[in-house]
């Protein structure tokens, strides 16, 4: 249930809004469940995402991270699923703890299934690993300065 804060010092229950509407002024119009109406700025700039749905990951759900270093090495990092959003494109993950960089590779589930967004499945971990890394290493090897 995210509140939403406005500039004029109202907290609003999101789960109390019925209907919204943003003027050009940035000013928003709330129709809420009471039958009452607010007519404030919010802080949020995004008011339509405080209401998409968001469901609890069953526990053991877990994103993998990828990023290769300066040296070539590759570096893998796990953060927990604790939630899933239900978008009208699909469900997405939101991760334990505090990180800018949600652009995960690939979500082990509680069984030990490894699965990209792009819905490729893979037996293992290691075997999406070995696939990751000679992808990435494709255009280091077609490169001008390789040959």
């Amino acid at each position: 249930m995210p509140i939403i804060s406005t500039k004029e010092g109202l907290n609003i229950n999101s789960e109390h809004v019925v209907q919204f509407t943003t003027f050009r002024n940035g000013q928003t119009k709330f129709l809420l469940s009471t039958g009452g109406e607010q007519i404030c700025e919010a802080y949020s700039e995004e008011l339509a995402e405080l209401f998409i749905p968001v469901i609890p990951a069953n526990p053991g759900f877990v994103a993998v991270f990828a990023e290769r270093w300066q040296d070539g090495i590759f570096q893998y990092k796990e953060r927990s699923v604790i939630a899933w959003r239900l978008c009208p494109g699909g469900n997405y993950p939101i991760f334990e703890g505090y990180g800018s960089n949600d652009d995960y590779h690939v979500i082990i589930d509680p069984a030990g299934g490894v699965y990209d967004s792009e819905h490729n499945r893979y037996a293992t971990l290691e075997d999406w690993q070995k696939e990751y890394e000679a992808e990435a290493n494709e255009p280091a090897a077609k490169s001008p300065k390789a040959a």
